[in-house]
């Protein structure tokens, strides 16, 4: 049997840690797999997959800017993943094109281990209603939330992701926050099951707090999705809050593309050592 062939398509895709990630995955189990680098110019997306197809990749990754391009050119789609218009793991099936969004998945898992909040019944609050957010919540919508608050700069951007989710006839009540509101914002702050920092705030290290600190309460849960300790990471731990950073959410969204590949456990053990090295 000929080497399987896998990699992540983004634009510039450089940056990118899925190579050792999934390397290492494959390595473990002692699969004959390559997983490449795949930068693609987005006026050449549609050739480029294409192409893919034509050298028999088995599947691959999806990074920005593609997640909302793939999704024409899919045989099927996971609902959340057409909910959310975002797809990152694509199966290559004899030319039939499967996708999902496993984001979601991530972040569930990672706040599970964690924390121990499961996604069913949660109260999961969103600092930031950008792509990453988009495709979670959209999980968490399918996945029986209680409750997801939506809180962004752009206020009608928080709004038209409520919009979403609530066409999905999900039955969490989902609520919108006025971010100018010092007094609602602490309010749901302190009320919410786990806050997800989901704004690309903390990316530099010169970034202030994502959420000012004069309404952050004291304890609590924060999972922010930069993969380093950020300014409100660290405010945080000292207001007594639990915190996680965003490296599990990266693992285990690997993790999940993997199990959908290879129809096998992924060695996840394996797959997070090799991630945390190639992080630094």
């Amino acid at each position: 049997m000929s080497q399987q062939k896998f990699g992540v398509l983004g634009w510039p895709v450089t940056h990118s840690v899925s190579p050792q990630m999934q390397g290492a995955g494959f390595d473990s189990l002692g699969i004959d797999a390559s997983y490449k680098l795949l930068p693609l110019d987005p006026g050449e997306f549609e050739n480029g997959i294409r192409q893919l197809v034509a050298d028999d990749f088995r599947g691959w990754n999806i990074t920005v800017p593609h997640k909302a391009a793939m999704l024409p050119l899919l045989d099927e789609i996971d609902p959340p993943a057409r909910l959310a218009q975002s797809v990152n793991t694509v199966l290559n099936d004899n030319g039939k094109l499967y996708g999902w969004s496993t984001d979601g998945y991530g972040l569930e898992r990672s706040i599970r281990e964690a924390f121990g909040v499961p996604a069913a019944g949660a109260h999961i609050l969103f600092w930031g209603t950008g792509g990453a957010a988009r495709a979670t919540a959209c999980h968490y919508a399918a996945a029986g939330a209680a409750q997801i608050t939506l809180i962004n700069r752009t206020q009608a951007r928080a709004e038209a992701l409520a919009e979403v989710l609530r066409s999905s006839q999900t039955e969490a009540s989902i609520q919108v926050i006025d971010r100018a509101d010092n007094h609602a914002v602490r309010t749901a702050l302190s009320a919410a099951g786990v806050v997800v920092q989901s704004s690309s705030m903390g990316l530099k290290p010169e970034d202030p707090s994502a959420i000012p600190l004069e309404v952050l309460p004291e304890n609590g849960r924060l999972l922010d999705m930069i993969y380093r300790p950020t300014p409100l990471l660290l405010a945080a731990r000292e207001r007594g809050w639990e915190t996680a950073d965003g490296k599990e959410m990266l693992l285990y969204q690997g993790v999940r593309s993997f199990e959908l590949w290879t129809q096998r456990e992924a060695p996840v053990a394996a797959m997070r050592a090799a991630l945390y090295a190639a992080l630094g």
